[in-house]
């Protein structure tokens, strides 16, 4: 049996996260992604047990390539409106690069969970970074600097205002008539659009 190559494991996991989380080749074969590694698909099964485990473990890598520099910007001492921008401009970049991979998250959490089973590459409790800016989002509600609310919705507006652009790209161009040039200018004025969204004065002073 050949000695396991950390290159080549590396090459087929970053292979699998330009296919299925950049291209959005949801029906990409092991042969595909073999073909795309420039590798035998035989050393694919022989790294990876099956697709299900290589596709695992490409979701969590890339969600850990997702969420290194956000976790460390909301952990910052920025002030709370610099530090959203920051973590806006930071998610959108990542989504950009790799526009399905919500996609795969969802629908593998969805089959985990359906099967009980724990997520592989999703962590359910709240991570610290998570939890404290929701404390500052409450902070800048009761200091009267955003519209009060629960801070979980100024959390979750932030990710949709994110995400669903990005998801729903092929549905909107076509929805509303837009090239490829003309969409990916609307995704690169989304920063502000959200800012002035999620800071609307409205409902801050009552």
């Amino acid at each position: 049996m050949p000695v396991k190559d950390c290159q080549t494991k590396k090459l087929i996991i970053e292979t699998v996260m330009k296919v299925f989380f950049a291209e959005g080749q949801i029906y990409a074969t092991t042969q595909d992604i073999a073909d795309a590694a420039g590798v035998n698909r035989t050393l694919i099964n022989y790294y990876f047990r099956s697709k299900k485990a290589l596709l695992a473990t490409a979701i969590k890598t890339t969600r850990k390539e997702f969420i290194k520099n956000s976790d460390l910007i909301l952990s910052s001492d920025l002030p709370f409106r610099e530090k959203t921008e920051r973590f806006i401009d930071d998610f959108l970049n990542n989504l950009l690069k790799y526009p399905y991979l919500e996609s795969f998250v969802t629908a593998d959490l969805i089959q985990r969970r359906l099967k009980k089973n724990a997520p592989a590459g999703f962590i359910e409790k709240q991570p610290a970074p998570i939890k404290q800016y929701l404390e500052e989002i409450s902070e800048e509600m009761d200091a009267g600097n955003i519209p009060k609310n629960n801070p979980v919705h100024f959390m979750m507006n932030i990710f949709s205002l994110m995400i669903y652009p990005i998801i729903m790209k092929p549905l909107q161009m076509s929805i509303l008539n837009l090239s490829e040039t003309d969409y990916e200018k609307v995704l690169y004025e989304r920063k502000r659009i959200i800012l002035e969204l999620l800071f609307s004065s409205e409902g801050t002073k009552q």
